[in-house]
């Protein structure tokens, strides 16, 4: 079985379309759009790292996100049953303090889908002035750039639980992400540390 060849005539033909000047206002227009996209990628001059604590879709600066990772076993501490601190985990040989971010922000549990939380739980380590701390994520969406002057104001819905760690919401897609105020989260997890 041969393959079949092309009619000699429609080589030349496709030939003479491909090596065409393009026309001027195509051209035109062309330009027009890879400039408006390469100006909407100048905005976006700030990195947030998106995941989810319950029902709740958060964000700190992916600066402070040291790595992640699959969740480890949390040995608790005595007499540190309850509270912010969930105990001590093991990342590449160092003890690490895990906290519970949910505590923290008196949410509540998300939807109860067990199998799917299992799948997509991942632990946080984060790395700050020589320290490091790590929370459990139920879902994480990774790092993003954004444009800083897209966050809106903190709906007054949510004042009661994430708004005093927050800076605003920016709607990524279909959902809204808190984004918090890192030096406020880690300040406050450092005073309870104590």
């Amino acid at each position: 079985m041969s393959a079949r060849q092309p009619p000699a005539g429609s080589i030349g033909a496709v030939a003479r379309l491909l090596d065409r000047a393009p026309e001027p206002e195509a051209l035109r227009e062309a330009t027009r759009h890879v400039a408006a996209k390469a100006e909407d990628l100048r905005s976006l001059t700030a990195s947030l790292f998106v995941f989810r604590l319950g029902a709740e879709w958060l964000g700190l600066t992916a600066s402070v996100v040291d790595e992640v990772i699959e969740p480890r076993p949390v040995h608790t501490l005595p007499h540190r049953r309850e509270g912010v601190v969930r105990g001590l985990v093991n990342v590449r040989g160092q003890l690490t303090v895990c906290v519970a971010l949910e505590s923290l922000f008196h949410l509540e549990p998300g939807p109860a889908d067990a199998a799917r939380s299992l799948l997509s739980r991942r632990l946080v380590v984060l790395a700050w002035q020589d320290q490091r701390l790590a929370f459990e994520a139920d879902e994480v969406h990774g790092s993003h750039r954004y444009d800083p002057a897209a966050i809106g104001n903190v709906p007054a819905t949510v004042a009661h639980s994430v708004s005093p760690f927050s800076t605003g919401i920016l709607a990524m897609g279909r959902r809204n992400v808190g984004v918090l105020d890192d030096a406020l989260v880690l300040g406050a997890l450092n005073r309870r540390l104590g």
